[in-house]
């Protein structure tokens, strides 16, 4: 049964910062021990090389660079965030990192009984590539190279640039530059398969992440911190606590919009814990989950929503499709292109994820509101239902 959403919570702004990083970090232990033995074998060519992280809007993604910047901050690295210009302009590279770029201007004269001109030619000494750029680093000191939203790079694919970044990223993901320099990479889920397309075919093990739900433990520590740090809560909370965190399958977008919600309902029972506050919980986190779902499929259509709704809800809870597999039943629909560009928004939008090469919707309940909002026969008996309302209770 779906969960009836109301829009009279006026003492809890809408405002969630639930982008960027964390209010409470927990877990990911995993990825941030792989990511701290990275750091330490990057003094040898074989440890510099690129790390990924690939997730779903709403995974963390942003969230767990800062705290893998952090770590290497901590370990003495110099830590830079990057743009796409500086895959592929020495200059905008040069102006990241805060280094001079030397250019020079060279006059020669050309001169005859008639004319005298003058040329300029311009010269870039040591730094007239991103690579050379990054090789004039101190080979002493541990560069961080960080680049968010990642999945952007395809557009280099098509690009006039796309010989440079392809030479910058496999200087970059081989080790090729002479100092200890690591690119860590967050983006959606097209992310890996982008960089295929500018020939970076294989990560290290242990360096592409695909990123996904916190385990149990994780989400509840998180809880616990929005309610006893944030909120100020007063005696046992492990039942709001539980409660919660079921609702929220353990996704980061979830747990920071029903954290943030607890906290600020906690606060205005002065820091006590009621069964009413916590239906208003509920509802302001059903409401809030509501709206992510909406934003993640903006640009996807009623019909294409109600194409993957009708396919999903024949899947089995927990199970999943790959791609040929998607784009094989979504083509009797549609013609083959269109298909592959369902799917391929579908993807993009986050309401699909692979988990080794599976495309599931990542979270329970956004399966639930796909399915029940768009699939055909679960909205004509919705909309009966809605109709006579008097027989049904």
């Amino acid at each position: 049964m779906s969960e009836v959403l109301r829009s009279d919570i006026p003492h809890i702004p809408d405002l969630v910062d639930d982008r960027g990083p964390a209010r409470y970090f927990h877990g990911r232990r995993k990825i941030l021990n792989n990511f701290n033995d990275l750091l330490s074998r990057a003094v040898t060519v074989y440890g510099r090389t690129t790390m990924l992280i690939q997730g779903a809007p709403g995974a963390g993604k942003t969230a767990l660079l800062e705290e893998l910047a952090i770590d290497a901050m901590e370990r003495k690295w110099d830590v830079f965030q990057i743009n796409l210009d500086d895959l592929y302009n020495p200059v905008h590279m040069a102006q990241t990192l805060g280094k001079p770029y030397v250019s020079r201007k060279k006059t020669s004269i050309k001169a005859d009984a008639k004319l005298v001109a003058t040329e300029h030619i311009k010269e870039v000494a040591g730094d007239s590539s991103v690579s050379q750029v990054l090789e004039n680093l101190n080979p002493d000191q541990g560069v961080l190279l960080i680049l968010d939203e990642a999945q952007r790079i395809v557009h280099f694919s098509d690009s006039q640039h796309k010989v440079s970044v392809m030479a910058t990223l496999d200087n970059l993901h081989n080790g090729n530059i002479n100092n200890p320099i690591i690119l860590l990479a967050a983006g959606l889920g097209p992310t890996e398969e982008a960089f295929r397309t500018l020939g970076v075919s294989r990560f290290k093990a242990g360096c592409f992440v695909e990123l996904g739900a916190l385990g149990q433990g994780s989400a509840r520590a998180v809880i616990h911190d929005w309610i006893r740090k944030e909120g100020s809560a007063k005696g046992e909370a492990d039942g709001w606590i539980d409660a919660i965190v079921e609702k929220t399958h353990g996704w980061p977008q979830h747990i920071s919009a029903y954290g943030d919600a607890a906290a600020k309902q906690i606060q205005r029972d002065h820091g006590e814990m009621t069964s009413a506050g916590l239906e208003v919980v509920y509802r302001l986190g059903a409401e809030r989950r509501e709206a992510y779902y909406k934003q993640r499929a903006k640009g996807i259509s009623r019909k294409e929503r109600s194409s993957l709704a009708n396919l999903i809800d024949t899947i089995p809870l927990g199970d999943g499709l790959d791609r040929e597999e998607f784009e094989t039943a979504l083509s009797q629909e549609y013609d083959s292109e269109k298909a592959k560009s369902l799917f391929n928004k579908a993807v993009e939008r986050g309401i699909l994820h692979s988990q080794d090469e599976i495309y599931i919707i990542p979270i329970p309940s956004m399966r639930n509101w796909l399915v029940s909002n768009y699939a055909r026969e679960r909205v004509e008996i919705s909309q009966t239902t809605r109709v006579y309302p008097e027989l049904h209770g």
